[in-house]
């Protein structure tokens, strides 16, 4: 229950509410399968966020100070406009560089090595984003299409500024936040997707709401 686009207040029936939830469920379980399969360890969802309006800041990223972070940001467009956010701590690429990186990513060459675990990082959320774009298009009957990613590294206490920014760029009017922690293997990177009010109006249109 938060102002979104034109001022005006959303509020989820309980209906809407039920499909977005189920929305969101099904896309992460189908991510964190996914991440298992590539990595081969076990993966949960935690910390699944959901609402209407911009994303409040996550204040584990400040906490990072000059850390430095992998974020990659892929935008979709089509009968709704929005990007897909995947972060994850430098130090986390490393460790599963070194755990869970499969023999054709590795190469004794330092610099070619860097290359390698950034492009399978890259591979994976290419896999789940794309899968959760499928999940959204299915669910609302809305044709979708996944840009090329930009791929990016900034401290973790300026990427709370920059979501705020795309916020703006992208007019959010609905976001998911959620975490895809290792349950042996120690990384939490977050996965987070932001939506103009097109989401809404979609939604609207499917439910009696």
């Amino acid at each position: 229950m938060v102002v979104v686009g034109n001022h005006r207040q959303f509020h989820f029936t309980s209906e809407q509410y039920e499909i977005v939830s189920d929305l969101v469920h099904s896309a992460l379980d189908q991510a964190v399968r996914s991440m298992e399969q590539m990595l081969k360890i076990r993966i949960k969802a935690k910390h699944i966020v959901f609402d209407t309006g911009l994303m409040d800041p996550i204040s584990e990223l400040d906490q990072l100070g000059r850390f430095k972070a992998h974020l990659v940001k892929m935008v979709f467009s089509g009968e709704i406009h929005g990007a897909f956010y995947f972060v994850i701590l430098d130090h986390e690429v490393d460790l599963i560089n070194s755990v869970c990186l499969p023999e054709e990513f590795k190469s004794e060459k330092r610099t070619e090595n860097k290359l390698m675990k950034h492009g399978f990082m890259s591979e994976i959320e290419n896999v789940i984003t794309a899968l959760s774009l499928k999940e959204i298009s299915e669910a609302l009957g809305v044709q979708l299409e996944l840009k090329v990613p930009q791929i990016q590294i900034l401290p973790g206490n300026e990427i709370n500024q920059y979501f705020e920014k795309e916020g703006k760029i992208h007019r959010t009017a609905f976001h998911v936040k959620s975490v895809l922690e290792g349950q042996v293997v120690n990384i939490s990177p977050f996965f987070i997707w932001m939506m103009d009010e097109h989401f809404l109006k979609v939604l609207q249109l499917n439910t009696s709401g």
